[in-house]
């Protein structure tokens, strides 16, 4: 046993080689994870809190949102320290099938290779390398704890301890992922098959007191279970996450729910042509193909049934893999997607288990067969784990990741709309747009297409196209602050204020704590000259992110424009503290010390020092720069070098051909170059 947790950990870490140098994707990552302040924060009280009541990704998974909350602590917002975690709690369910299996069936070969299967398979590669899936592995710890503790439960004795052990793993597995109401079916199906707690005397047929008296074992778990599926039912509506039957009708339904069974099927043993989203077919599958994916399932169906006496473990094989993906095989729809590679992470493990239990006697017959089924064996796990080894591959970046999705499927307005955010960010606004028109062209409905597109369009300076986009958006999703914002950066842009400033406020009314949307706010008010109301707003902003260094430069550069020297001051110092690198607060801050005598001992010398440092930021092609440099020197008594500067002032300025402060820089120089006027630069 131990030579194959050595050989399994070995291949596991080999499989995800790589897997460290990943980044975050832009898919959920950023939703779940960082662009989330509680998450930011690390652990803390007020974060834990949030982990419980939360139904934020449209779900509620409050032990998978502490162990984010656990990594961000200990290391930041660090991929590497994610994946790491991630990949820790594979291994380790791993070795956990290793032993469950291995106990369950009583064979260490069978055990071993679903365990290795299970270690291996690329359609887990999903579950590892996203760092939102994080759920996945984390309630699959628990799923294999509640496993070894069933069979623990079974064979040692049932006693009050070892029964609380397996609704303590199976509720902290709940906790982490609420896809595990399943486990009281599959522990069901465990009585059948290896456990063999269900049969007559005689070993044919049920003995209906047992079937009862395991049913009555397990009502407990069943409650707990019905229980968590309300509460993710209430997080996913909440969310907006589960979609209506008029968009996908039942017939629909069932129609991707027998398509999809057979991909997962084909794919189990194949595993091709992966992709981390696959559209949704609507009405569009071929009759003939819904109905060959039926028969393939009833055929094996009924080959697991005509068989379920003489190798009882086909049945339970089949039916866990059955029964563990039915929650998110697509009768209640959530989300746009078919099907998932994730959702095979504790069902597959269910198949392998019964193939490989099937194919044991065969292998043991003689020493050919045990060499030849050893051989045939490793071939598939070095297969698969050559396979996983690639996948994970294209898990390295957002990028990579939705260009194979492109790749290998159609009509995939998800990954357009992705790839367009990676070229938005990196402001390759051409390809964005192109990406996101294509989008918009297979999923005209698509809010966040049309939203990411107004975003392009006023990066591109295209402000009536970016405000119609934003209006698009918001007819689809009208109480999504995002495009409200969006809405209200355009009408700034066009110069209408007085509607910017409505669709912030209606942002503010959606989500008032949002330090975001009251500095966007205070700065629309400031545009009109309402500086008062502007400081308000960005008050409340630095109150709710007090380590902002923007809202607190922002507020600085109010606080001058309003004549607040003392207060500007403190805050272009408090900004500079929170790290700010913004070549105006090192200008006005060294402005204010040279001209306003508030800035304490010593504050000539760091009117220089923060001058300097403009300049060397803005470079001698700023005029602006190089006059607050020369009052600064002048302020420091280091009179050759405020004329020097005052020099090159002038002459940058009356190249830029900026007369006003060419002709302020001239009667300077003809009086005192420390006198200056106190308007922020």
């Amino acid at each position: 046993m131990l030579a194959a947790a050595l050989a399994l950990v070995a291949a596991a870490l080999a499989a995800y080689h790589g897997l460290l140098e990943n980044g975050f994707v832009n898919y959920d990552d950023d939703l779940c994870i960082t662009d989330v302040p509680e998450v930011q924060a690390g652990l803390t009280l007020n974060g834990v809190g949030w982990a419980f009541t939360s139904f934020q990704c449209a779900n509620w998974f409050p032990l998978t949102r502490l162990s984010w909350m656990l990594d961000a602590e200990l290391h930041g917002l660090s991929p590497r320290a994610f994946h790491a975690t991630s990949l820790a709690l594979h291994v380790a369910n791993a070795l956990l099938a290793l032993l469950a299996f291995t106990r369950l069936t009583g064979s260490r070969g069978v055990g071993a290779f679903a365990a290795g299967v299970f270690a291996l398979h690329p359609l887990h590669v999903e579950s590892v390398a996203w760092a939102a899936a994080r759920k996945d592995v984390l309630s699959g710890f628990f799923w294999m704890l509640a496993l070894l503790a069933y069979e623990r439960w079974v064979r040692r004795g049932t006693s009050l301890w070892r029964g609380a052990a397996v609704t303590f793993f199976f509720v902290l597995g709940l906790l982490s992922k609420p896809i595990l109401v399943t486990l009281p079916c599959v522990l069901l199906l465990l009585d059948v098959w290896p456990l063999r707690r269900l049969q007559a005397e005689g070993g044919r047929g049920w003995d209906a007191a047992r079937v009862r008296r395991a049913l009555l074992e397990k009502a407990g778990l069943f409650a707990i279970a019905a229980l968590f599926g309300v509460l993710v039912l209430v997080a996913q509506n909440a969310g907006g996450a589960v979609t209506s039957l008029e968009r996908y009708p039942l017939g629909v339904r069932v129609a991707n729910a027998l398509v999809a069974y057979a991909t997962y099927l084909r794919r189990a043993f194949l595993p091709t042509d992966l992709a981390v989203f696959y559209p949704h077919p609507g009405d569009s599958l071929a009759a003939a193909r819904v109905a060959a994916a039926a028969a393939l399932l009833l055929a094996i169906s009924a080959l697991a049934f005509w068989q379920r006496w003489r190798r009882p473990q086909l049945a339970v094989g089949w039916a866990w893999w059955l029964v563990t993906l039915a929650p998110a095989i697509g009768i209640v729809q959530v989300g746009q997607a078919a099907l998932a590679d994730r959702y095979t992470y504790l069902a597959q493990s269910g198949l392998m288990l019964a193939l490989a239990a099937t194919a044991a006697p065969l292998a043991a017959r003689s020493r050919a067969t045990r060499i030849g089924a050893g051989a045939l064996a490793t071939a598939a796990l070095l297969a698969l784990g050559a396979a996983t080894f690639a996948q994970v591959r294209t898990w390295r970046s957002s990028e990579t990741l939705f260009e194979q999705a492109l790749r290998v499927t159609q009509r995939n307005h998800v990954a357009h709309v992705n790839l367009g955010l990676v070229h938005l960010e990196r402001h390759e606004l051409d390809l964005a747009g192109s990406h996101l028109m294509e989008a918009l062209r297979i999923a005209p409905a698509s809010a966040t297409a049309h939203g990411l597109l107004g975003n392009v369009r006023l990066e591109q300076a295209r402000t009536a196209e970016a405000l119609h986009e934003f209006e698009l958006a918001l007819r689809i999703e009208p109480a999504k602050t995002r495009w409200l914002a969006g809405l209200a950066a355009a009408q700034l842009a066009a110069g209408r204020e007085p509607d910017a400033i409505a669709s912030l406020e209606r942002a503010l009314e959606l989500e008032p704590a949002s330090g975001l949307f009251h500095a966007h706010l205070g700065r629309a008010l400031a545009n009109q000259g309402r500086l008062e109301a502007a400081l308000v707003q960005l008050d409340a902003a630095v109150a709710l992110e007090p380590a902002n260094a923007e809202f607190v430069a922002l507020r600085a550069r109010l606080l001058h424009r309003a004549g607040r020297a003392r207060e500007a001051i403190a805050a272009y110092r408090e900004a500079l503290a929170l790290g700010s690198q913004a070549a105006d607060v090192l200008n006005n801050l060294a402005w204010l010390l040279a001209t306003s005598g508030l800035g304490g001992p010593g504050a000539a010398a760091e009117a220089v020092t923060l001058a300097e440092q403009a300049v060397s930021a803005l470079g001698e092609r700023d005029a602006g720069a190089l006059d607050t440099l020369a009052v600064a020197y002048a302020a420091a008594g280091r009179r050759k070098d405020a004329a020097s500067a005052a020099a090159r002032a002038l002459a940058r300025a009356e190249a830029d051909g900026n007369r006003a402060l060419a002709a302020q820089i001239r009667e300077r120089l003809a009086r005192d170059p420390r006198e200056a006027p106190a308007a922020a630069r």
